[in-house]
């Protein structure tokens, strides 16, 4: 039996549930929010954990009574066909996030119905995982890699409902993701539920009036929904994401608090794009983790990729891979000089991250 790998705090509890379960080594979380007015895990930390025993066979977890120390036995992933409710708590990014570093992994397809908050704070919305990560996804082999957005759901009452698709894989292929091209083209969405008609169109006139200084190839998707198809709670959110000639996406996405100004909402998204245009790299903040992973996995040769500043996040994440996997990343430093090309294109200095695989293999694929 493998020895338990220990932790202190939950910062980087979904990280540790995911390399738990591809590695096969156990875990034990302890101190988990002891500080805290209301001790030991969230709802929906618990809600995770739940879709991960459904997903799964043969994982076992305990919880002590205040829910402060987690142990973690990692089973082997099933996949296949199943409808959960993530609840209200946190919205469904939360929880793909999880399922697509798992879901190419697993015996059998995966074809997973979740319900709850399509549209929240602090994760990535429905549209920019359906447009953005499964692109990224299709990059790294998972061509089968969809999501259907069958309902929205804004917070607090949710009632969203999207469904998630992918093949699995026998091994990951290395690859080098160094160029990052220029801007051609931008796309996004602008959503609402249960609110005026004007309150998209006022959104993308404020988008394309920033945006157009730029680069005249900006289209936004006007998306009004009512009905059965808008979720129980009203809301409205934009999300945008930038495509370059060698196919590298950026994206960012703003949920609107309330009482917030479509206009306000516009600015605030579109001034966050500019940011991550500015930062570089062929890979955005939101998707560091995930390209990340599938670098450490690949075969034994080398991958690259070029990012932008590293999340806090991202960087927690490259010293759980070494503790799991005893892989090391090579940072580079790509300096932009003041006189040079680039620089004059408004430029940023950018990372160049390496590794050398650990020839990880799917073992859980169906032969059928």
């Amino acid at each position: 039996m493998s020895k338990l790998v220990k932790f202190s705090g939950d910062s980087e509890f979904r990280q540790l549930i995911v390399l738990s379960l591809l590695s096969g080594k156990p875990i034990i979380i302890e101190n988990i929010r002891c500080d805290a007015d209301n001790l030991g895990l969230t709802e929906y930390q618990i809600t995770l954990l739940k879709l991960i025993d459904e997903i799964t066979n043969g994982t076992k977890t305990k919880l002590n009574e205040t829910g402060t120390r987690l142990v973690f036995h990692p089973g082997f992933i099933t996949g296949g066909e199943l409808t959960f409710d993530c609840g209200t708590e946190r919205s469904l990014g939360y929880f793909l996030e999880v399922v697509t570093s798992l879901a190419a992994f697993s015996k059998q397809k995966f074809n997973l119905t979740l319900k709850g908050v399509t549209h929240g704070h602090g994760d990535p919305n429905v549209d920019i995982i359906k447009h953005v990560t499964m692109s990224y996804c299709k990059k790294l082999g998972m061509i089968a890699a969809e999501l259907a957005v069958r309902k929205r759901g804004y917070p607090p009452q949710g009632g969203g409902e999207v469904v998630f698709t992918c093949n699995t894989l026998k091994v990951v292929k290395p690859f080098q993701w160094l160029d990052q091209g220029k801007i051609k083209r931008i796309r996004g969405v602008a959503s609402c539920s249960r609110m005026s008609p004007a309150t998209n169109p006022r959104a993308i006139d404020t988008t394309r009036g920033i945006l157009n200084s730029f680069i005249p190839d900006v289209y936004i998707y006007n998306e009004h929904l009512k009905g059965s198809n808008s979720g129980l709670s009203s809301g409205s959110s934009l999300s945008l994401n930038a495509e370059s000639t060698t196919g590298v996406m950026l994206s960012v996405d703003q949920t609107a608090k309330p009482q917030t100004l479509p206009e306000d909402l516009a600015k605030t998204t579109t001034h966050f794009l500019l940011d991550t245009i500015y930062e570089g790299g062929c890979v955005d903040a939101t998707h560091q983790p995930l390209v990340l992973l599938f670098m450490a996995l690949t075969q034994n040769n080398v991958s690259q990729v070029r990012t932008g500043p590293l999340t806090p996040y991202s960087i927690s994440f490259l010293r759980n891979l070494k503790t799991f996997f005893g892989v090391v990343f090579k940072v580079k430093v790509d300096k932009v000089q003041e006189s040079s090309a680039a620089n004059m294109r408004g430029l940023n200095s950018t990372l160049v991250l390496s590794c050398v695989g650990v020839g990880f293999q799917n073992m859980n694929r169906s032969i059928t």
